[in-house]
């Protein structure tokens, strides 16, 4: 219970550092008022500590170590920040990208160090965001439009979370898009063809595979057999 309370302090605090984040890279890219005023109000910053603080004290709570609390909490911290930009302005800041493969590679420097091999602490990552890039190209290929954005903010998240997290997060994205549009046609407000942001609902799949993860050390148990 004591990690829990401590990981949800942190992560309120958290919440309400990246929320100014947000939004100064909202106010960087856009002088319409309206979407400046959408991400820049005291209820959206409560409700982001609040949101953020109750995922910290879960992370806290389902991983043991320090340093995978550490590296689990600033993924998500970072992707509510992209996946509420990205909403607001439908851009993904690609310091926010930059920042999560920071991030992975802090963890990888810290894992070879405590004596991971690097077929286990380096391989699942590299492999990771070359499919996420490779997959995100293959729409192109059938006039499908993805954003440079959105194939960035893809890689990172399998640079992070290896190939089989990825995968896991396209999935639930893929399943909120599917609803998000049914909840479009249905209120007359758009179709199949309507420009949605993906950033939000890759940013959502890949909090659900933070907290449950499908294929958990399935990478780690093939690299280390290899």
């Amino acid at each position: 219970m004591n990690e829990m309370l401590y990981g949800g302090a942190i992560g309120m605090v958290a919440g309400l550092a990246m929320n100014r984040i947000g939004v100064f890279q909202v106010k960087r890219r856009t002088e319409e008022s309206t979407k400046r005023e959408a991400i820049d109000n005291i209820v959206l910053a409560v409700i982001w500590a609040l949101i953020s603080g109750l995922l910290f004290a879960v992370i806290f709570k389902l991983y043991g170590t320090t340093a995978k609390r550490l590296e689990y909490a600033a993924y998500i911290s970072i992707v509510l920040a992209i996946g509420v930009v990205d909403l607001d302005i439908q851009k993904i800041p690609n310091l926010s990208v930059l920042a999560l493969l920071v991030v992975r590679s802090a963890a990888v420097i810290y894992e070879l160090v405590t004596g991971v091999s690097v077929k286990e602490a380096v391989f699942p990552s590299a492999i990771g965001l070359a499919a996420a890039f490779i997959l995100y190209q293959l729409p192109m290929f059938f006039g499908i439009p993805i954003g440079t954005g959105d194939v960035k903010f893809a890689s990172a998240i399998g640079c992070c979370l290896g190939i089989f997290g990825f995968l896991q997060s396209a999935v639930i994205m893929a399943i909120g898009l599917v609803f998000f549009l049914v909840y479009l046609m249905a209120r007359k407000k758009g179709n199949l063809k309507t420009k949605v942001p993906m950033g939000p609902f890759l940013a959502l799949g890949s909090v659900a595979t933070i907290i449950y993860p499908v294929f958990t050390g399935m990478e780690q148990q093939i690299f280390g057999v290899l």
